[in-house]
This record gives structure tokens, sequence and C-alpha cells, in this order.
């Protein structure tokens, strides 16, 4: 054991004896009036002292490492220590939080005639085919990168965005502030997909297979892979326990048959949960929790996990707009020819029909957002309140090529070069 904590023997003759003294009292005998002499302090143990010189130098070492250790990081990665990485650092924090309208401002950026737009942590995303802009909802520009898409596509998770080109070989990692990884295939890309822990999915294909279909993780590096000959896969969804479900058609026999196949990047196999003849799934959504709405070429099926609960046919019109989310699916179908007519259709998650109505033949996008359906038109938007069968309207004045939705009271118009926010109790008038 370390003399440090070797315990000495005591010697009794030494200044550290105790010592007492007594004094006469009237009724005989002695009293102890005090343990130490008069002018005799207590003892200090010696040991305590000792490991209370340690800690005081030990302290000392700490705090002078620490100044090193700081000093030497500030020097090696200067280049690091920007406003925008302070910036990002606080962004999680939401220390900015609009509460109403007033506290939007317009949003302006590059127009563009190919445009995806979404919102992702707070901030107002533009990708076209020059240029991804990051925008704050006050109008302040975070972040612009140029690109060079023909036909982009936006996908936007919890943790980065995606941005690939639509049957072409490009596609992007960004945060809110940069540009992440820039990664190219060797055959166009036909759908991609991102979760909230940063894994990607990318469907392609290679020199040896017709489909194939690639999970990346958050350091952008492959860690599995589908290939298939024999199926296309139309639609493709990646979720965050690492499963993913492919909508996929096949040839047999000279008819169509559609596939929904669900495996998960942790197994080897995958499984055909669901099939059928004579039409082609096309896109599919989620509607709720555990349920999911199938758009085929003719036909709409609505799941609860693997179980198809209902199916609403066609009956020989066409599908011009399709969504689902928040509870509710809604759909508007057209018949062929000279004058044809649409009707929009909304559907519960178990796909029965809440709502069947006329909507305009020229609408251009879909929305199921909180319980409403908004129908976007040029120059105006409608907005059907599902709960109380009641429509409104907002007249834009402008071409509105899209709808960001901030929060359940607000809605961003975005045109070719600006969004603006929108009221959705106080600037929607009933029809």
């Amino acid at each position: 054991m370390s003399l440090f904590f070797k315990k000495k023997k005591q010697n009794r003759n030494n200044s550290d004896e105790l010592v007492e003294k007594r004094t006469e009292i009237s009724s005989g005998g002695d009293a102890v009036e005090g343990l130490y002499g008069d002018d005799m302090p207590a003892p200090v143990n010696k040991r305590y002292k000792r490991a209370a010189v340690v800690v005081g130098i030990s302290k000392y070492i700490v705090l002078t490492a620490l100044f090193i250790f700081f000093m030497s990081m500030t020097f090696v990665y200067s280049s690091e220590i920007t406003v925008e990485n302070f910036r990002y650092i606080l962004k999680d924090m939401n220390l900015k939080i609009p509460t109403g309208k007033e506290e939007y401002g317009d949003i302006y950026y590059v127009a563009d005639m190919e445009q995806s737009f979404a919102v992702y942590r707070d901030d107002f995303v533009c990708v076209g085919r020059s240029t991804l802009q990051v925008i704050d909802m006050t109008g302040k520009q975070v972040q612009s990168t140029a690109l060079r898409y023909v036909k982009p596509k936006l996908v936007t998770s919890g943790k980065y965005m995606l941005v690939y080109d639509l049957s072409n070989t490009q596609y992007s990692i960004y945060n809110t502030f940069s540009l992440l990884y820039s990664g190219s295939l060797e055959y166009p890309i036909s759908d991609a997909d991102m979760n909230d822990e940063g894994y990607y999915l990318i469907v392609s294909r290679d020199a040896e297979y017709k489909t194939n279909v690639t999970v990346y993780n958050k350091e952008m590096e492959p860690v599995y892979v589908y290939q298939t000959n024999d199926r296309y896969v139309f639609d493709a969804h990646l979720y965050n326990d690492g499963s993913f479900i492919l909508y996929c058609a096949k040839a047999r026999d000279g008819d169509s048959v559609s596939e929904i196949i669900k495996g998960n990047i942790k197994e080897k196999e995958v499984k055909v949960t669901f099939e059928r003849s004579g039409t082609v799934f096309l896109s599919a959504e989620r509607s709720g929790l555990d349920t999911t709405s199938v758009l085929g070429s003719d036909t709409l099926l609505f799941f609860s996990g693997d179980t198809p609960v209902a199916e609403y046919s066609f009956f020989g019109r066409v599908c011009r707009r399709f969504d689902a989310g928040d509870g509710n699916t809604a759909i508007v179908l057209s018949s062929e020819g000279a004058g044809a007519d649409s009707v929009l259709i909304v559907f519960d998650t178990a796909g029965k029909v809440l709502y069947e109505g006329d909507a305009g033949s020229d609408i251009s996008e879909l929305y199921c957002h909180n319980k409403n359906v908004y129908s976007l038109y040029t120059g105006s938007v409608e907005r059907f309140e599902i709960n109380t069968g009641k429509t409104y309207y907002y007249g834009s004045g402008y071409e509105t090529k899209g709808l960001v939705f901030a929060d359940d009271e607000i809605v961003l118009a975005a045109t070719a070069g600006s969004a603006y926010p929108v009221s959705v109790y106080d600037d929607f008038k009933e029809r």
C-alpha cells in the first residue's frame, strides 16, 4: 500500500496527544473542562491534508488541460467555426416559433419551370432545376445551392433532405445549411424515399437487373440491395424501423399482375403480402398510423396493415389527382371524352365514402391535411372541410404551383417565384 495511505503508529508523547484540563468543583470530584489545552489547537489529520492538496493541484491541471484543448481545437478547426454552424447548433432549440400569420413573411426564391416545395425543420424549401433554396418563415434565406437537374424531386425527413433527378442519374443529400453528399448512379433513378433516421432508398437498375432497390445508411453507404428481373417498382417507401414496402407490377401469361412486397434491411428475405391481376399499382400513401391507400390503374384499395379492407372501382373513369393523410383519402376522377366531368371523392381510413361532389376540370394538385381537402386551381384554392361538409374558397390571383403546410392554421401558397402565408380560417371564404 502507498505510503500516502499507510496508517502511522500514534506516538502518545508527541504534541498531538490529547490533554485533559481538570478543575475542582464544590461537591468534590473532578470535572472535565476541555479536551485540549487552552494553547493547543485541534490536531490536523495529515492523510486528508495530503488529499486536499492533491485535489487542489488536480483542479488546476484539469483547467489548464481544458484551456489548452479548447485553444488547440479552435486553431485546428477554425475553418468550421462559422455563423451557419452556430445557427445549426441552435436550430433544434426552436427559438423562433411563429404563432400567427403576422409572424410569417413573404418568401422569395428563384423561379423555375420544374419545382418541388416542402417544410424542413420549420423552414421553407424550394427545389428547382438550377437551385435548392432554404428560407426561414420570416423570409430570410438560409441556404442557396446550385443544381443542374432536369426534373428535380424533393423528399424531406426529420434528419436530412434528399433531392433526386427523376429519370436521370444524379441525387444529393442536404441539411438546413449545406450539401452533405452528392451521388451519381449508372442508370436513371425512378423513385426514392428517406426515413427520419437519415437512411434513404433509391430505385434504379444496373447492367444485370431491371430493378435495383438500394438502401443507404446515414453515412451514405449502401447497407441493403434488392434486385429483380421480372418486377418493375412504381412506388417505394422506407420506414424508421428499417422496413420497406415496394409496389410492383409484372407480366404473367400476357396479363399484368401487381404485388405489394415487404422487407427489412436487417433481413435477407422479402415477402409478397398482396397480389392482384389486371391492374397496375401506381402509388400508395399512408392515411393513418397503420392504414394505407393504394392507387391502381382502375381501382383504389384500402389496407389495414397487410389486410385489404375496402376497394373502390373507377368504372372506366381516369384518376386525375390522388392524396392521403391525416385519416383521409381524396381522389379526383374524370370521365373520358369531350366535356368530361370531374368528381372529388373523400374516404375515411376504412374506405367509406364521406363526400362526393363536382370538381373543376383544371385542378392541378390535391392535398389532405388536418381534416381538410385542398384543391389547387389556376388563381384559386378550394378547401373542403370534411367534418362540416362545407367548401371554402380563396382567390389568390396568382398561378399557385403548390401548397406547403406550415402548421394547422397557416398554409403557404407557392407560386413560381414566391410563397406567401394564408390563414386557413380568416382568408378562406365560404362558398
